[in-house]
């Protein structure tokens, strides 16, 4: 339980973090995406994570083949969750620009990165 809170937590300050950052950043570079768009991508990709990580979590607490089935769940999860969210970008705005799939694809790695690393540590612990 206490890890789950944790790791909320931790999503919040990282997503906060980024969109503090983020957003000057784009502003002082003058790149071709705007702070909504920003905004909209990095919550978006912190409530993928979110549900990912408490689904994979639900599946390391279950015994060995019920929690692969979790965790393989979790990635197809994930994966459909992030093309559902780029085909109804796409069709919103019918211009997917490089701005937009490079900032798309850091934050993806960055989430990505971070939710791989606290399952890691629950697996260790296991």
């Amino acid at each position: 339980m206490i890890d789950r809170i944790r790791f909320i937590w931790q999503l919040l300050v990282l997503g906060c973090i980024l969109a503090l950052l983020g957003i000057p950043a784009i502003l002082l570079l003058h790149v071709e995406i705007t702070p909504a768009v920003l905004l909209i991508c990095l919550g978006s990709v912190t409530i993928i994570n979110l549900i990912t990580y408490l689904l994979m979590y639900s599946g390391i607490q279950k015994k060995d083949k019920e929690g692969m089935v979790f965790l393989l769940g979790g990635i197809g999860v994930k994966f459909l969750l992030y093309l559902l969210f780029i085909l109804l970008f796409w069709v919103a705005t019918k211009n997917l620009s490089k701005a937009f799939i490079l900032t798309f694809f850091a934050l993806y790695l960055i989430f990505t990165f971070f939710t791989a690393g606290h399952l890691l540590k629950l697996l260790k612990n296991k």
